[in-house]
């Protein structure tokens, strides 16, 4: 079966521990493109944090945003998929995180609110290149949970977020999706939402079966679409049960995993 897409989540994978993208790894992903196949983003980063993934494009390519939360075209910004939480969880979930003194971020509308001015959220806030406004009352957290809050996030120590995983699963059960997304980065997005699910309407728009779909990934919020292509690829530096139910493990991101996986595909070494 061809790879006719593939899908690459960004930190941790597509992107080097410094957050930038390599000339090796540009290439490989422009090649990939130039080869006639389409080549999806899958992030947990808001739309407007994407321009410099975008640069590579001259093509119009769809981008799974916000963990899955939304799907859209680049360029046409076509949106092909979004949800946002339900307005009755966003109090609860922004207040848990409160009560544990975290930084806690919404995004709504592609604006970054937050309960903390800290250095947190000015180093989040560099990276996403969105404008920031502190939560100041329990009405405007109601007003933005009534505009939409497409996902939620706490900032905590990377050895208290998995713990936060098992004990938020049992919390919310199949009222929300919550995981993993970096070390310090524990995410809440809607049930619905996962890079699966935005995989599969980018499948219906683009006409590629999930069987021709491969995914790039190395953590939890990765594990839907590793899940649901038809090829699924780690990182060296992927925890190793996310390893384990992958078809292949490649290099590290800092040793451009992901532009290793396509050179052997287009060379027909794999």
């Amino acid at each position: 079966m061809p790879h006719t897409l593939l899908a690459a989540d960004m930190d941790g994978t597509l992107l080097r521990d410094d957050y930038t993208i390599s000339p090796r790894t540009k290439k490989a992903v422009q090649s990939w493109v130039a080869s006639g196949r389409y080549f999806v983003p899958a992030t947990g980063r808001p739309f407007c944090a994407m321009s410099h993934v975008s640069a590579l494009f001259q093509d119009d390519m769809p981008f799974i945003v916000y963990n899955g939360a939304m799907a859209i075209m680049h360029k046409s910004q076509e949106v092909l998929f979004s949800i946002t939480l339900s307005p009755t969880l966003v109090p609860e979930i922004y207040q848990l995180g409160t009560e544990r003194k975290l930084p806690v971020i919404l995004w709504c509308q592609e604006k970054l609110y937050s309960n903390y001015d800290n250095e947190y959220l000015h180093f989040y806030q560099e990276g996403s290149l969105a404008p920031t406004k502190l939560i100041e009352s329990p009405s405007e957290l109601s007003e933005l949970a009534a505009q939409g809050v497409t996902k939620i996030l706490w900032m905590d120590e990377p050895a208290r977020v998995l713990s936060h995983q098992s004990e938020m699963q049992a919390h919310f059960g199949a009222r929300v999706n919550c995981h993993a997304s970096r070390p310090d980065l524990f995410e809440f997005v809607d049930p619905a939402a996962s890079k699966a699910i935005a995989l599969e309407k980018i499948g219906t728009k683009l006409g590629v079966p999930r069987q021709e779909m491969a995914a790039a990934g190395d953590s939890y919020n990765d594990l839907s679409m590793l899940e649901y292509v038809g090829f699924s690829i780690a990182m060296a530096n992927s925890p190793e049960d996310i390893k384990k139910k992958c078809s292949y493990t490649s290099l590290s991101n800092n040793e451009d995993g992901v532009a290793a996986w396509i050179e052997q595909i287009l060379n027909a070494k794999i």
